[in-house]
C-alpha cells in the first residue's frame, strides 16, 4: 500500500481571477508560490503552509458547482491557523466585508466558516490544545456575526 503523506494542493475555478487573487493574497494573506509556475490570466498557485492552493480562471461561467453545504461534490476546505490568531482572523475578515457563516469554539477544535468572492465555503481551523492555549481560555463559545459577539453554550 502506498502511504499518503498529505495534501499537495487544492485547486478550483473562479469567476474573476484578479478578484480572487486579491482576496486570497490581500485578505487571507497567502503568497503566490515560487515552487510552481503560475500562468497570469489563467491560474495561480499560492503557498498555504506545505500545501498549495490553486485558483484557475473558469472558462464556462454559466456552469457553476460551488462549494456548498448540501448535495454532492465539494463542501469546503480549511486553512489551519494558530489559536492565538483565531479571533483576529474573524475581525480581519469582517473588516474586509467577508461573509462569515459560523464560528464555534469547542474544547478540542475551533472552526470559522466564511466565503470567498465566488461563494466558495472556506474554513479556518485552530487546535487550542496543540497550540498551548490554557484551559481557562478554552471556553465553549459560538460567534454571532450579526452582533459581533461570542456567547457560551
Amino acid at each position: 500500500m502506498i502511504k499518503i503523506i498529505g495534501i499537495d494542493h487544492v485547486a478550483f475555478n473562479v469567476r474573476d481571477l484578479k478578484t480572487s487573487l486579491e482576496f486570497y493574497t490581500e485578505v487571507i494573506g497567502l503568497k503566490v508560490t515560487e515552487r510552481e509556475p503560475s500562468k497570469p490570466g489563467i491560474e495561480y498557485f499560492l503557498d498555504c503552509g506545505p500545501s498549495l492552493l490553486g485558483i484557475i480562471q473558469a472558462k464556462d461561467l454559466g456552469n457553476s458547482h460551488l462549494f456548498a453545504n448540501e448535495g454532492l461534490g465539494a463542501n469546503h476546505f480549511s486553512f489551519r491557523v494558530h489559536a492565538r490568531d483565531f479571533d483576529a482572523m474573524i475581525a480581519h475578515l469582517e473588516k474586509n466585508q467577508t461573509k462569515i457563516e459560523f464560528a464555534k469554539k469547542r474544547e478540542k477544535s475551533w472552526s470559522l466558516y466564511f466565503y470567498d468572492p465566488d461563494g466558495n465555503k472556506l474554513e479556518a481551523t485552530a487546535w487550542p490544545l496543540e497550540d498551548g492555549i490554557n484551559e481557562a481560555q478554552r471556553i465553549k463559545e459560538i460567534y454571532d456575526s450579526k452582533t459581533k459577539s461570542w456567547k457560551t453554550y
